[in-house]
């Protein structure tokens, strides 16, 4: 029997939204601090050498359009990474979601099946240990429930 392919939806892709823009918070603001400073070490490499060779009238023009133009393709890269941010929290939020509901019917003494991620979900490991775990409880139950009394 075949495995129905578990797809995912655009719609749902922030699942724990406070874990998942958090990360995403912390990895645009790695990005603009690693972006000020590359940019800070070539403006102060570069520049002095430029300078010499520009003629003061354009120094300030030509600044002006670096500037615009390194705040645009910055503002481009920041959505692009926070795109990239959610999606990749969204492997790892998906997963906790179904492990932690899992466990909690478990925890509750509920009949639970298998756990079953998607395709690059992250966390394939632990659910597969979650899994023998759940399949040694099922199989202690089935060994140790109570014999019918036959009349």
């Amino acid at each position: 029997m075949a495995q129905k392919k578990i797809k995912r939806r655009f719609s749902n892709y922030l699942i724990n939204e406070r874990m998942q823009l958090t990360l995403t918070f912390r990895f645009l603001i790695l990005s603009l601090l690693f972006t000020v400073i590359i940019g800070m070490l070539m403006f102060f490499v570069i520049w002095p050498v430029v300078r010499i060779y520009i003629p003061p009238a354009l120094v300030s023009v030509m600044l002006q359009q670096l500037i615009s133009k390194l705040y645009s393709t910055s503002f481009i890269l920041l959505i692009i990474i926070a795109g990239f941010s959610i999606v990749f929290t969204h492997r790892i939020a998906g997963p906790v979601y179904n492990l932690e509901k899992t466990l909690e019917k478990l925890n509750q003494g509920e009949d639970v099946n298998l756990i079953k991620l998607r395709d690059g979900d992250e966390l394939q490991d632990l659910a597969t240990k979650i899994n023998e775990v759940i399949m040694h409880i099922k199989q202690f139950h089935k060994t140790n429930q109570p014999k019918e009394i036959l009349n």
